[in-house]
């Protein structure tokens, strides 16, 4: 099981995305939230492989905020904006998804991470 969260300033793309994860039987998303602060505060004392992460953010963007994580979280950055893609793949991240996402796109994302995880395991 693949223990995420969605950060994400717009409500309806926090619900796209639990109501994709609730369609995949191994990504448990145990939270969404709409500002980053929130999130940094829930992943200090929770156990999570996986963000899906706006890039354009209020307080700070999405790609700064990954910065600031001192863990190894995986990350699937989630955005209208596909100038940023170059930077986010130079962080490492699992996948890019371009605004409207659509399952079939986001399901190819999250089998990434599952390759990864069971790589990492054995």
């Amino acid at each position: 099981m693949i223990n995420a969260i969605a950060v994400d300033d717009e409500p309806l793309a926090l619900e796209l995305v639990g109501t994709y994860c609730s369609r995949i039987g191994y990504i448990d998303l145990k939270q969404w939230f709409t500002n980053t602060s929130e999130a940094a505060s829930y992943l200090k004392n929770s156990a999570i492989d996986l963000i899906f992460l706006d890039i354009q953010m209020p307080d700070i963007s999405g790609i700064d905020f990954y910065k600031t994580l001192d863990c190894n979280i995986q990350v699937i950055f989630t955005t209208a904006y596909s100038e940023y893609a170059v930077e986010g793949f130079n962080l490492d991240a699992v996948d890019y998804l371009l605004k409207p996402i659509t399952f079939s796109r986001f399901e190819k994302a999250v089998k990434k991470p599952v390759i990864t995880l069971i790589t990492l395991i054995t």
